[in-house]
């Protein structure tokens, strides 16, 4: 089963796109023919990166030179250096400080849909027709009134729009066109799909929401967002809301599961301490009964005062081995 979420991108050329000033121009060009191909290449290769070409190898992004990218565009070397040069000098690709080519013209002419879209495209023509093919006018009536209820969706289509565009741009992602317009429209129709409107511009207002809130005003970061809720099946506020909440709760009782562990732990080790600690106070006062004659600790050292057994248990339980050591050692000195 095709990805739904799989995006589909194509260049929107228009029909006297090479009867403009600048593609005619290069045609002009020596080799203008082979430019005009590269520069159609390379349009093509940064359609899914908002228009720039670069490599991504792990987490580095790596600027295209001209033997790599003669090699991306299937040209040679020499004739994509001229090409460049005259891209770059005609205002058709920028370079950046760190060698990345941005395409400059590149908004104008993408068009890109959802796996989902192009379903519920192709569904929609399919069902339009066979609705035409079985009773005449009965059937022209029902697609007047489907035509009535497509427009009404594309006023409520437009109005989502608006108000999700509104939401990017007050919220520190940069202005709303190009990739990212298209994409607003894409996700709204994908939500809305299975829900409706109001619902799917409540699920994307969502998402903003909590990228603005973890500071990362990134479009990317908020798609990932509406991206899991989709593939999770979550189309509307109240579902994500009620997963979220048993998501909590089931983290709480988790959290209070491993307290009470650790409470228990905790337990076991001081049952463990107290049980070592009398049986080293029993061996001390044995000790004392052995080398003294009676319980009660005779002097420690000659400037000390003579310590009771609870003196001594007090001692024990204050300290560590090394004041049971110690002890030991006073008894033994004391012969």
């Amino acid at each position: 089963m095709a990805d739904r979420k799989k995006r589909y991108f194509w260049l929107q050329l228009k029909e006297d796109f090479f009867d403009d000033d600048t593609m005619s121009f290069i045609e002009e060009q020596p080799n203008g023919i082979e430019y005009s191909l590269i520069y159609l290449k390379m349009c093509l290769k940064s359609l899914k990166l908002d228009g720039f070409l670069h490599r991504v190898v792990g987490n580095t992004v790596i600027p295209y030179d001209i033997p790599t990218l003669a090699k991306l565009v299937h040209s040679n070397v020499d004739t994509v250096r001229v090409a460049m040069k005259m891209f770059e000098e005609i205002g058709l690709v920028s370079v950046l400080d760190g060698g990345e080519i941005y395409m400059s013209q590149i908004e104008e002419m993408i068009g890109s849909e959802t796996e989902a879209a192009k379903q519920k495209r192709l569904e929609r023509a399919k069902n339009e027709i066979a609705t035409m093919s079985q009773n005449g006018r009965k059937n022209v009536a029902q697609s007047k009134s489907k035509s009535k209820s497509i427009e009404q969706d594309t006023d409520k289509e437009k109005e989502s729009y608006s108000k999700i565009a509104m939401l990017f741009e007050n919220n520190g992602f940069g202005s709303v066109g190009g990739i990212l317009s298209q994409n607003i429209f894409d996700e709204l129709k994908d939500f809305a799909s299975e829900s409706n409107y109001d619902d799917a511009t409540e699920v994307i207002s969502k998402a903003i929401e909590i990228a603005v809130n973890q500071g990362k005003n990134k479009p990317a970061y908020v798609w990932g967002i509406t991206k899991n809720w989709y593939q999770k099946r979550l189309f509307t506020i109240s579902e994500i809301q009620a997963v979220e909440n048993k998501r909590s709760k089931d983290t709480k009782d988790i959290e209070n599961k491993k307290m009470s562990d650790a409470e228990r732990e905790k337990a076991s080790q001081e049952k463990e301490l107290m049980s070592r600690r009398q049986s080293q106070y029993e061996k001390i006062l044995v000790m004392y009964g052995q080398k003294f004659g009676y319980s009660k600790s005779p002097v420690f050292l000659r400037d000390t005062p003579a310590l009771d057994n609870d003196q001594i248990w007090e001692l024990l339980l204050q300290g560590n081995e090394k004041t049971y050591e110690r002890l030991k050692q006073v008894v033994e000195k004391n012969v």
